[in-house]
C-alpha cells in the first residue's frame, strides 16, 4: 500500500548537501543553464525549416547530455548516496529518456509564439527530465511503494516552472532587442535557475526511499564523477564551436538569397533576431491585410502621366515595424515567397482597380518579384486571370527583378521573361549597377529598362566620374532600347545634375515620397501637377527660377 506520509526523517531521509558541495553544484548548474540557454538561442536564429530541425536536433542532444551528467553529478553531493556505485542500463537509460524528451520539446521552446504552447511543451520536458532522473536511480530505490508525496509533487512544479518560464523569458529577451517593453536574460536568471535546480536535485533524491550506501564499501566514485564532468565539458564545447561554424554558413545563405531581392546583404545581431522572430510569428503575418502597400511616383520630366511602384510597409504589434526586405528573406528561407509574392500582386491590382473607380485612368503599377515566382510555369497564366478577373489592360503592370537575380538563372529567366512579354507585362532590371553588371548578357535579355540604383547618386553634383559613367550608361540604354529610371533622388541638386547628363526619369523623395494606397488619387489630383511644374521650372536655365518656388509638397500633402 502507498504511503501517503511520512514522518520528516523517514520522508526526508537524504540530507541536504553540505555547503562546499551545494555551492560547487549550484554553479555547475548555472553554467547548464546557460549552455543550455546558448543552444536554443541558435535553434531559435535558425529561420529556414532544414536549419531549424538541423539545429533543434543538436541542441537536444547536447542539452540530454549535459542535463543528464548534471544529474548524475549531483547524486555525488550526498553523503548518503556517495558509495553507491552507478549502474550502466538505468544510467544510459536515463540519458537517451534525457535527449528524446529535449528532441520532441526543443523546438516549441525555442519558436514558439504561444505562451500556452509553451507551457505544454514545459511540462512535457520537465516530465521527461524527472522520468529521465528516475530511471538513472532506478537502483537505488529501496521500494517504490513508499512515496513522499510532497517531494515529487513539488518537484514537478518546479521542474515545470523552470522550463516553461526559462522559455518564456527567452522569448521576451528575443523580443528586448526590437521592443523595449521586454527585457534580456542576465546571469542573475541563470544564478537562480541554478539555486532552484540544486533545491529541485535535493527533492528529487528524496521522492522514494533509498538503499543509503555503505561509507565502508568501496567506491569509483572520484573517478566516475571526473569521467562525468569531462563528458559534459567535451559535449559542451564542442557544440559551441559548431554552433559558431553553423551561424556563418547561415549567414552566408541569407546573403545570397537576399541578393536576389534586394542590393543590401548587411547583417548584424539585430537583423538576424528579427529574421528568426518573423519566422516564429510568419503563419500570422502571411495574410493579404498584413501586406499594407505604399506607392512612390516615378516621373519622366518629358513625357506626360505618372508610374507608381508598389513598396511593402508592415507593422506589427509585437514585433513593431518590420523591415520589407527582412520579412521578404524569411519568406524565401521558409519557401513562401511565390506565396506572398503573389499576395503582394493582387494587393497591388486591387489598388489599381480602386483607382480606376475615382478617377484615376492609365496608371502602371511596377512591382519587385522574385526569381523563384517568375519561373513557376503556373505564373503567367495566374497573373493573366488576375489582370481579367479585374478588368486591368496588362500594361498596368510592371514587374521588377534585381539585376542578380535576372543574370545568375541566365536562359531559364529569359524565357519566363519572354513569355510575360507576350502577354504584355514587361519586365524591368532593378538596382541596376549595385551588384555585377554583366553587359554581354544585357544585350541578351528581353527587359524593357533598367532602374539605376541609389548608389549613382550619392555625391553625384560633385563627382565627375558618377556623371559620365551614367552619362555611358544611358547612352548605352538608348543604344538597346531600354527605358531608364534612376532611384533615390532626393535633392534638387543631383535632379539638376541627372537633367544634364540627360536622364529625365527619376524616383525619390524629392518627386515625392511613398504614399498609401487610399491616398493616391487625391495625390494625383491635387499636388502631382503642381510638383511637376515647380521641378521642371527648376530644371530651366539658372537664374529663370528661385528655389523658393519649389513647394513643400516634396513630400506628400498632410495625412498622406
Amino acid at each position: 500500500m502507498v504511503s501517503i506520509w511520512h514522518d520528516a526523517t523517514v520522508a526526508f531521509a537524504v540530507g541536504f548537501p553540505p555547503l562546499l558541495q551545494s555551492l560547487l553544484f549550484w554553479i555547475f548548474a548555472s553554467l547548464v543553464v546557460h549552455v543550455c540557454q546558448r543552444l536554443v538561442e541558435h535553434t531559435a536564429f535558425s529561420v529556414d525549416p532544414s536549419s531549424r530541425r538541423i539545429s533543434a536536433s543538436q541542441a537536444a542532444l547536447c542539452i540530454g547530455c549535459i542535463v543528464w551528467a548534471l544529474d548524475v553529478v549531483g547524486l555525488f553531493m550526498y553523503a548518503e548516496l556517495a558509495h553507491h556505485v552507478l549502474e550502466l542500463v538505468p544510467a544510459l537509460s536515463g540519458l537517451l529518456i534525457m535527449a528524446v524528451s529535449a528532441r520532441l520539446t526543443i523546438p516549441t521552446l525555442s519558436t514558439s509564439a504561444s505562451k500556452a504552447r509553451i507551457v505544454v511543451a514545459g511540462v512535457w520536458l520537465a516530465a521527461g527530465m524527472l522520468t529521465g532522473h528516475f530511471a538513472i536511480t532506478w537502483g537505488h530505490v529501496q521500494s517504490f511503494s513508499q512515496v513522499n508525496v510532497l517531494a515529487i509533487v513539488t518537484s514537478m512544479a518546479t521542474a515545470v516552472a523552470l522550463a516553461a518560464c526559462t522559455a518564456i523569458r527567452h522569448r521576451s529577451a528575443k523580443l528586448s532587442m526590437l521592443t523595449p517593453r521586454y527585457r534580456a536574460q542576465t546571469w542573475e536568471d541563470k544564478v537562480l535557475c541554478g539555486a532552484a535546480i540544486l533545491v529541485l536535485h535535493w527533492m528529487l533524491v528524496n521522492t522514494f526511499a533509498l538503499h543509503l550506501g555503505d561509507p565502508s564499501g568501496e567506491s569509483d566514485g572520484i573517478a566516475l564523477l571526473v569521467t562525468v564532468l569531462a563528458f559534459a565539458i567535451a559535449v559542451a564545447l564542442e557544440q559551441m564551436s559548431n554552433m559558431r561554424s553553423d551561424a556563418g554558413r547561415q549567414q552566408l545563405l541569407r546573403r545570397g538569397l537576399s541578393m536576389m531581392r534586394s542590393s543590401a546583404t548587411a547583417q548584424n545581431a539585430q537583423r538576424d533576431m528579427q529574421l528568426s522572430l518573423i519566422a516564429d510569428h510568419l503563419h500570422r503575418l502571411l495574410h493579404p491585410e498584413n501586406l499594407a502597400l505604399h506607392f512612390q511616383p516615378i516621373v519622366d520630366f518629358q513625357q506626360r502621366g505618372v508610374q507608381f511602384e508598389a513598396l511593402l510597409r508592415m507593422t506589427d504589434s509585437t514585433l513593431g515595424a518590420i523591415n520589407p526586405e527582412t520579412f521578404l528573406l524569411v519568406c524565401e528561407l521558409q519557401g513562401k515567397t511565390p506565396e506572398v509574392d503573389r499576395m503582394i500582386l493582387r494587393n497591388a491590382l486591387d489598388s489599381a482597380k480602386a483607382w480606376q473607380a475615382q478617377g484615376l485612368n492609365d496608371t502602371t503599377i511596377s512591382v519587385n518579384v522574385a526569381p523563384i515566382t517568375l519561373l513557376d510555369d503556373r505564373f503567367a497564366p495566374w497573373l493573366r486571370e488576375e489582370l481579367a478577373l479585374r478588368g486591368l489592360p496588362p500594361r498596368t503592370l510592371k514587374l521588377e527583378m534585381t539585376e542578380h537575380a535576372i543574370i545568375a538563372l541566365g536562359t531559364e529567366m529569359v524565357a519566363a521573361i519572354h513569355t510575360l512579354s507576350a502577354m504584355g507585362v514587361v519586365v524591368w532590371m532593378d538596382d541596376f549597377g549595385a551588384g555585377y553588371s554583366s553587359l554581354g548578357m544585357l544585350a541578351d535579355l528581353p527587359i524593357a529598362g533598367i532602374k539605376c540604383d541609389r548608389l549613382f547618386v550619392r555625391k553625384l553634383p560633385q563627382d565627375s566620374r558618377r556623371q559620365m559613367l551614367l552619362r555611358h550608361i544611358s547612352a548605352l540604354a538608348g543604344e538597346f532600347g531600354l527605358s531608364v529610371v534612376v532611384e533615390g533622388v532626393e535633392t534638387v541638386e543631383e535632379l539638376q545634375t541627372l537633367a544634364a547628363i540627360g536622364l529625365h526619369c527619376i524616383q525619390g523623395y524629392v518627386f515625392s515620397k511613398p504614399i498609401p494606397a487610399a491616398h493616391v488619387p487625391d495625390w494625383h489630383h491635387t499636388h502631382m501637377q503642381p510638383q511637376r511644374a515647380a521641378l521642371q521650372a527648376l530644371l530651366r536655365p539658372a537664374g529663370s527660377t528661385p528655389f523658393s518656388a519649389l513647394p513643400p509638397a516634396i513630400a506628400p500633402a498632410p495625412g498622406l
